[in-house]
């Protein structure tokens, strides 16, 4: 971020009014949090891979306080803060600066404008499609000419890698250290030898052929099964070589290193089927059978698979995604907390990503709920959107949207048509919420009412449409 004479500022906030228009066109509604929140609250979203970068001092009052590197964890916060009073799904939008230190740029002034949106409270696949749509049609508004309309959605789905894990039976060390490695193994199975000696040396498997022993004869039963097994195991071999431990505390303290660890052959087949995905990039179409054999000779359960197949036929008769849209299993964006679908924008004029997003369902827990609060979003560098657009463009929304409508189905064979509908009324300027949960119309009018929406649209497996005003 540099200084901004008039002329640039203007160009700046002409676009950022009209994709916040754009947004609010889908039922979000604008959040403005705070620049300066708690440090805690960005490093449990990061899982501390933000911690390098975040700009970070203590305040007079002795506590830790950070310039925000990015929206999603104190939109999260907002909503735990606000349970009582929050209508699910809630939908939210921002734009504003946020603030991040280039290690590989440290000439940098660090910041730039965030802009993009959130849905919290639904886990259908509906909202998954609805926020893919959503980040397209914001590269759709920028009026691209054809040379330069090159950009590509990039998109992975942790729930399926982690499929292939779970069939394996990684430990959950060893499953995030498999994660974190996709970067190396999408280059190719030739990387494993290279990742096990990583492994290796942070003692992720039996350190010699014994212990790989020990891992394979516990592996399966729970602890308590697991624990007399090692007390027999010591009996028999080391009862007298306990020095001041008892045999409890040597067959717990056994019994943790254990866990903490897999025999060679468990990360090596880890490893080995990880790669397998992570080299998968292309069409959809391609692509998925390339992913749906990985599954198949991993004997994986097929649900986060067929999952992923629904959603690439629900967002490919999208125009706006249709050509643009690539899987890529090496996709790797800052996954802690992340689940389910994660994705990238990417553009040849841009070095970085233009912008991304993804599920992370598990982000309230990790803030301190209870429970897991479905959620998803995505949010663009609105400096990189400026920086590809034509200067004088000045198509899509203006203005701010006045009718509102929620669009509904009442049958599965409908959805398709209701995502073509809501995308008909926003470009007449309607406000139109497509209706992610399921709702009966009973619900749905209820909903309505209480959201301040207009009329509940409703469609039939005929195409037929129903319109119920709101009074």
């Amino acid at each position: 971020m540099h200084d901004l004479p008039q002329e640039a500022w203007r160009n700046r906030r002409d676009l950022q009014d009209r994709l916040c228009d754009l947004i609010a066109s889908f039922g979000y509604s604008h959040l403005e949090t705070p620049i300066l929140e708690p440090t805690d609250l960005f490093l449990r979203k990061s899982g501390g891979a933000l911690a390098s970068r975040i700009y970070s001092f203590t305040d007079p009052g002795s506590n830790l306080v950070s310039l925000r590197p990015e929206f999603t964890s104190s939109i999260m916060r907002h909503y735990l803060e606000h349970v009582e009073e929050t209508f699910l799904p809630a939908r939210w939008q921002y734009a504003g600066p946020v603030f991040r230190y280039d290690v590989s740029h440290p000439e940098s002034r660090g910041q730039f404008t965030q802009i993009g949106a959130e849905l919290l409270g639904s886990s259908s696949i509906l909202a998954d499609a609805e926020v893919l749509g959503l980040a397209t049609q914001v590269l759709s508004a920028l009026e691209l000419p054809g040379e330069v309309d090159e950009w590509r959605l990039e998109l992975a789905d942790l729930d399926v890698l982690n499929s292939v894990l779970d069939a394996v039976g990684v430990s959950e060390r060893t499953r995030t250290f498999i994660i974190d490695s996709v970067p190396k193994l999408k280059l190719g199975r030739q990387v494993i030898p290279q990742v096990m000696e990583e492994a290796d040396r942070l003692r992720l498997t039996g350190q010699n052929a014994q212990e790989d022993h020990l891992v394979e004869a516990v592996q399966g039963l729970d602890d308590g099964q697991a624990r007399v097994v090692l007390r027999g195991l010591l009996k028999w071999s080391a009862a007298d070589q306990l020095g001041q431990r008892t045999a409890d505390e040597v067959v717990e303290r056994l019994l943790r290193k254990l866990r903490g660890s897999d025999d060679s052959k468990t990360l090596k087949r880890g490893l080995e089927l990880a790669c397998d995905l992570a080299v998968v990039r292309g069409d959809p179409e391609t692509a998925l059978s390339k992913v749906g054999v990985v599954v198949r000779v991993a004997g994986a359960e097929s649900g986060a698979f067929q999952r992923l197949s629904q959603l690439m036929n629900l967002v490919l008769s999208d125009s706006a995604i249709g050509g643009h849209l690539d899987l890529d299993f090496g996709l790797v964006r800052g996954m802690a907390y992340y689940n389910g679908i994660v994705f990238e924008v990417n553009h040849p004029r841009w070095p970085e990503s233009l912008g991304g997003g993804g599920r992370y369902d598990g982000l309230a827990r990790a803030l301190g709920a209870r429970d897991t609060v479905p959620a998803l979003g995505f949010a663009y560098n609105l400096e990189a959107l400026l920086a590809i657009s034509s200067a004088t463009s000045k198509g899509g929304f203006t203005g701010s949207t006045k009718e509102t409508a929620l669009v509904v189905t009442d049958s599965p064979k409908a959805i398709r048509d209701a995502l073509l509908a809501t995308q008909e009324m926003r470009q007449q300027g309607i406000s139109a919420e497509l209706d992610v949960d399921d709702l009966d119309l009973d619900r749905a009018l209820a909903y309505a009412s209480q959201k301040g929406i207009n009329k509940v649209v409703q469609l039939g497996s005929d195409g037929q449409r129903k319109v119920h005003i709101i009074e």
